[in-house]
């Protein structure tokens, strides 16, 4: 396995996302408790990046439909419950989950040595 420098540690910073781009992918870089850590930006809902989503407690919550997910693990921790931030009843969640089940991130492998930030490829 090689690793592919994605950024700086001074750029990925405790409770907030940064967006990178390496090798056709796309991937949201945060640091939780010291650690960095990279999961896809992409809602696996219905595609939508997560780079603008809501951090809070270890997990994004994608701003689109309210998927939210633990950064650490890319484990889905709730489906879909809202439509651009307004929470919607619970029984149109599954109207507006539009038949897919809920699912986790795909993550990725990180390494940080000194200012470097890499991702294993």
């Amino acid at each position: 396995m090689t690793t592919i420098s994605v950024a700086k540690s001074s750029q990925v910073k405790e409770g907030e996302v940064l967006p990178v781009k390496f090798e056709n992918k796309k991937a949201i870089l945060t640091r939780v408790d010291g650690k960095v850590y990279a999961v896809e930006n992409k809602c696996p809902h219905l595609g939508m990046p997560l780079a603008k989503g809501k951090v809070c407690n270890n997990a994004i919550t994608c701003r689109w439909h309210g998927a939210t997910f633990d950064l650490k693990t890319g484990e889905n921790v709730k489906w879909v419950d809202s439509f651009v931030g307004v929470p919607l009843p619970e029984w149109s969640h599954q109207v507006l989950s539009v038949g897919k089940q809920a699912q986790g991130l795909k993550t990725f492998n990180v390494t940080e040595e000194g200012d470097d930030v890499s991702i294993y490829i």
